[in-house]
Parts: structure tokens; C-alpha cells; sequence
């Protein structure tokens, strides 16, 4: 466990919240660029609280040697207050770009692919 003040904590769970949003706008980008049905909304939004979840409680036990206290509670809703009221709608549109970019670079390789399969299918399908 290392040796921090209450102001350190206090500033890194405020950060740990503004990543939780960062997460959080991840998820919404990738449901705006495959428009996901509802079960697999439900999938993103249990993958999320495990990932959050999982980061507050690390956080909890190597920060504060796994004693909650109301300020380091409150520095993370305050750090995902303040990231949506600032810098959300544009790290949502920068993590869209990203997201398509990636659906792009994986897209381009599979069609490759597809179109690669359906002409050998078509070539076996002459000689037999």
C-alpha cells in the first residue's frame, strides 16, 4: 500500500471517475456505430459495471488499503459529473471515429477474405 494524503486520494479517484465516463462514452460509441439490439445492450452494460467495478475496488484496496470513505466515493461521481458536463459529446465523437476506424481496418481484410471464398466456390463448382 503506498503513503498518500487525503488530497491525493481525493484527486485520484476524482481521476478514476472521469475514466469510468471515458469508459462509459467507449460503450456508447460502439452501440452508435453497430446499433446494437437490446440483449446486447444488456451485455455492454454488464461488461461496463464489471470493468468499473473492478477498477473502483482495485483502486479501494492498492489506494486506500481497502478502507472506503465518503470523499473518495463522492471524488468519483464529482470526476463523472464534471466529465459529462465538459468533455463528453467530444471524447463520444473522437471514440466513434476511433470505433469506425477499427470496423474499417477489420472490415476491409474479411470482405478480402469472402470475396477470396466465393470465387474458389465458384471455381470448384466448374471442375465438379
Amino acid at each position: 500500500m503506498y503513503e498518500f494524503s487525503e488530497w491525493q486520494i481525493f484527486i485520484i479517484f476524482f481521476i478514476i471517475g472521469l475514466i469510468i465516463g471515458i469508459i462509459f462514452d467507449f460503450f456508447r460509441a460502439i452501440r452508435k456505430s453497430f446499433k446494437t439490439n437490446d440483449f446486447i445492450t444488456l451485455i455492454e452494460d454488464i461488461f461496463f459495471i464489471i470493468i468499473s467495478g473492478n477498477i473502483i475496488v482495485l483502486s479501494l484496496i492498492k489506494i486506500a488499503g481497502g478502507n472506503v470513505r465518503f470523499y473518495m466515493l463522492f471524488a468519483i461521481f464529482l470526476g463523472i459529473y464534471i466529465y459529462f458536463l465538459t468533455i463528453s459529446n467530444f471524447c463520444v465523437i473522437i471514440l466513434y471515429v476511433f470505433v469506425e476506424l477499427c470496423k474499417k481496418i477489420v472490415e476491409i481484410p474479411v470482405l478480402c477474405i469472402i470475396k477470396l471464398l466465393n470465387n474458389l466456390k465458384k471455381i470448384l463448382k466448374k471442375d465438379f
